[in-house]
């Protein structure tokens, strides 16, 4: 009850109390977004709190292209995973409440999930070290199409089956969408409430945030909604949103609403209540190392500040909330265009609100308007080769004509314009690339600050290539993968997915690249292959079994 109380009060406290910033700030700030204040493009809805007022709120550019709607700061937007620190702010209070403990063993609330033979904790849940794969690549791997329907309950069927952790709890971080569903899940069965009800109750109401609802109906008419939309070329087109998965994301709300929630967050933190103070702990791996994240937050520090933070992305919607509580100032950006970079524009607003210098390496070289130079093609073919960018990921350079071509896995082949002697700059990736350790040929290149070294791809058979013909069925997902050799190529084919091409690892022998994951394929005592095992960013080591041949 007190903590309704509160909540009420500081809704109370912040209505009427909107401040103006400085003159050159809003200037500044408008300059931040003038890329996205145009009439017939997406935008975004900017809301700065300071202080415990709202000190700057203004929309920038379309909400919806089809009726000329531009964004304002009552514009509804899909948050995203930005929804996931009203989860941890759930397990938080249940927590405090004595109703649930960090230790508990998931099972002990959701049974249906399967038994691994290893304990999984809500504290892994909360600080994505569970081990269980994420929904996204795992529903994807079994068809769902990205412009369809993804609901709670296709992913709750998705836990259900499946066969192997992706890792020891606790032995690693590896963001899972998944978990903070889960705990979604161990809401509704120690309150009785389903999610979206316990968080109308508990948070948005108590708030005042009117315009704030967990959606679990995608059918459902939202008033205000920002339509989202990606670029293709000169034209825009309207991306399709059908997610109900309420507790890692499918908030709707509105700047106006979650400057009220900031307040209070950034309340809760300057008084030390013990739901807030919790929700900013962070975790430790079972090796001792760090994981800066807490309960649905990121706890971190821009260029020494001390941050806290949370960004989200789905359907073209790009959001960002950063809180930085020591200065008493909170920045919030939705946006509805699938080009809006939510982090990198908030850290561009705090650096102006709050002074800070960018940082040694931060600044994003642009080398675009430098002069291109011409390069002795001795030296150019120092720099030809394979270069690996990270596991499946590798970038070849070759020469065409006297330029320099570049090419990712799974990516078209694209020109780069020579800066120097050493330095490419890629239009399409809007990046430069820098061969270092150079002696008789590079031995690494510099990409986005990152050091990748060399690697001399696996040369593959393709006589060879026959022996990974047939179908492939997974229990797990319950898909099957068919796959042809065509043209000298191995070819993929799903029902739904359609077909794509396969791609020979560069390093790892019977390993193939794929738009649904990395295929390692395996053998047995014969050397025939029988199967293979779909990984991605967040799923491992999925077991496909060859059923034909």
């Amino acid at each position: 009850m007190k903590q309704l109380f509160t909540l009420m009060l500081v809704a109370a406290g912040l209505a009427g109390c909107a401040q103006t910033l400085p003159t050159n700030l809003q200037t500044g700030i408008d300059s931040i977004f003038n890329d996205f204040s145009k009439k017939d493009a997406p935008g975004v809805a900017v809301l700065i709190v300071r202080d415990g007022r709202v000190a700057f709120e203004k929309g920038y550019g379309m909400a919806n292209l089809e009726y000329g709607m531009p964004v304002t700061p009552t514009s509804v937007f899909d948050i995203a995973s930005v929804s996931k620190q009203f989860t941890g702010y759930a397990i938080s209070t249940l927590i405090q409440e004595g109703k649930i403990s960090p230790n508990d063993d998931i099972h002990k609330y959701l049974p249906d999930v399967p038994d691994f033979g290893k304990k999984i904790t809500i504290h892994n849940l909360v600080h994505h070290t569970s081990g269980l794969r994420d929904w996204p690549e795992g529903l994807h791997a079994a068809g769902w199409r990205w412009d369809e329907s993804f609901t709670y309950d296709d992913i709750m069927r998705m836990v259900s089956k499946q066969h192997d952790l992706d890792f020891e709890p606790g032995s690693r971080y590896q963001y899972s969408n998944t978990g903070y569903n889960l705990l979604a899940a161990i809401v509704a069965k120690v309150t009785g409430k389903t999610f979206p009800q316990w968080a109308a109750d508990n948070i948005f109401k108590p708030l005042g945030m009117q315009a704030t609802l967990v959606n679990d109906d995608c059918s459902r008419i939202i008033p205000h909604l920002a339509s989202s939309y990606y670029q293709d070329g000169n034209a825009y087109h309207k991306a399709t949103d059908q997610l109900t998965a309420f507790g890692s994301s499918s908030i709707y709300t509105t700047v106006e609403d979650l400057s009220k929630w900031v307040f209070r967050f950034q309340h809760g933190l300057a008084d030390k209540e013990p739901v807030y103070l919790r929700m900013i702990q962070t975790d430790t791996l079972n090796d001792g190392k760090p994981n800066r994240y807490a309960y649905g937050l990121v706890v971190g520090d821009l260029n020494g500040v001390r941050e806290i933070s949370h960004d989200g992305g789905w359907a073209s919607y790009a959001t960002n909330i950063s809180n930085f509580p020591d200065q008493k100032v909170g920045i919030i950006l939705l946006s509805n265009s699938g080009n809006f970079n939510a982090d990198g524009e908030s850290d561009a607003v705090a650096r102006l609100l709050l002074n800070i210098k960018t940082g040694p390496g931060e600044k994003h070289e642009d080398l675009s308007k430098l002069p291109t130079v011409k390069v002795d093609s001795n030296i150019l073919k120092k720099y030809l080769g394979t270069y690996q960018l990270g596991p499946g990921w590798f970038v070849t350079f070759t020469l065409e004509n006297g330029q320099i071509m570049t090419q990712a896995t799974g990516e078209d082949r694209f020109p780069t314009d020579l800066k120097s002697d050493t330095t490419l700059w890629v239009p399409a990736y809007n990046s430069s690339v820098k061969f270092v350790q150079i002696t008789d040929k590079a031995k690494a290149i510099v990409y986005h600050g990152k050091v990748s070294n060399r690697v001399t791809p696996i040369k593959v058979d393709p006589s060879q290539l026959v022996g990974f013909v047939g179908s492939y069925y997974s229990k797990e997902l319950e898909a099957t993968y068919r796959i042809t050799l065509e043209k000298g190529r191995l070819v993929g084919h799903h029902m739904r997915l359609g077909d794509f091409n396969l791609s020979a690892d560069m390093v790892a022998a019977d390993t193939f690249g794929s738009a649904t994951g990395t295929m390692a394929f395996y053998r047995d005592g014969q050397n025939k292959v029988i199967g293979f095992k779909l990984s991605g960013g967040r799923i491992r080591n999925i077991v496909f079994e060859k059923v034909t041949q």
